[in-house]
């Protein structure tokens, strides 16, 4: 979609994440142990099973996606690894989550701090700092006061955006238990999908995505031609052929006033 008659708007770069994450149930009894008063199972004892990334870049309103990639390993510290790396390729970038701070980021920071590993920068600070990084978490931006945060999928579902369709973080202990890694990848790939699509919503309230519908339309896209053997490849399939119309009546609807 070209309409490059708007004003032209700063390039900005997003990591999306997600991640998912199993209890490590002999650490925690450990634990619970040596602590007479005990708190209940927290981030501390969550291991990371699968990590999903996208890169994103928004340049002059135009919405693109560069990369999609999942880590899955039986061994976190070798997952983490292999996510840092990636991360490290792209300094500039900043990291968008949804309900992140809450756990995936306390998460990656208790394992770095376990394995001696060095964080990615977008990792390091949670408000933007002498660099400029920012962590947008979609959780907190979109919060109605104290304590009310919204669910992803109250949000796709109001907007109509493709949510959970490689099932729910409680199928992810039966599916590590049975070796299913993949399984268990695809439920963070949707998130990421789900939380790419909120973003650029969000963006484009702010005016710095010109055509949200394109935005959803590139990025539901992106991931069904990276993922061609994915559980949800066909229901996908189904929203990007609504994002599709949507995005040509746009078109049409902006021609029709030009």
């Amino acid at each position: 979609m070209n309409m490059h008659c708007f004003p032209a708007q700063d390039c900005a770069k997003y990591i999306i994440l997600d991640l998912e994450t199993l209890a490590d149930t002999h650490l925690y009894e450990r634990y619970r142990r040596s602590d007479s008063r005990p708190a209940p199972m927290r981030w501390p004892f969550r291991r990371v099973v699968a990590a999903t990334v996208m890169a994103v870049t928004v340049e002059n309103g135009v919405w693109e996606v560069d990369d999609f990639r999942s880590f899955t390993d039986t061994n976190d510290f070798v997952l983490a690894r292999k996510l840092f790396n990636w991360f490290n390729e792209r300094p500039r970038h900043r990291l968008c989550t949804f309900g992140g701070l809450n756990e995936d980021i306390p998460v990656l920071k208790t394992l770095a701090m376990e394995n001696g590993l060095k964080l990615p920068p977008q990792l390091r600070h949670m408000e933007k700092d002498r660099l400029g990084f920012l962590h947008t978490d979609l959780a907190v931006v979109l919060r109605a006061g104290a304590g009310q945060f919204p669910h992803m999928t109250e949000l796709s579902t109001r907007l109509g955006l493709p949510s959970k369709m490689a099932g729910s973080a409680g199928q992810v202990p039966y599916m590590v238990a049975e070796g299913r890694h993949q399984e268990a990848a695809a439920i963070s790939e949707v998130d990421v999908l789900t939380t790419a699509c909120l973003l650029a919503s969000h963006l484009s309230t702010l005016g710095e995505v010109i055509s949200v519908n394109a935005a959803h339309f590139v990025t539901m896209q992106a991931v069904r031609n990276r993922r061609p053997t994915a559980r949800y490849h066909r229901e996908l399939g189904n929203y990007l052929a609504k994002a599709r119309r949507q995005m040509e009546d746009e078109q049409r609807r902006w021609l029709e006033t030009c």
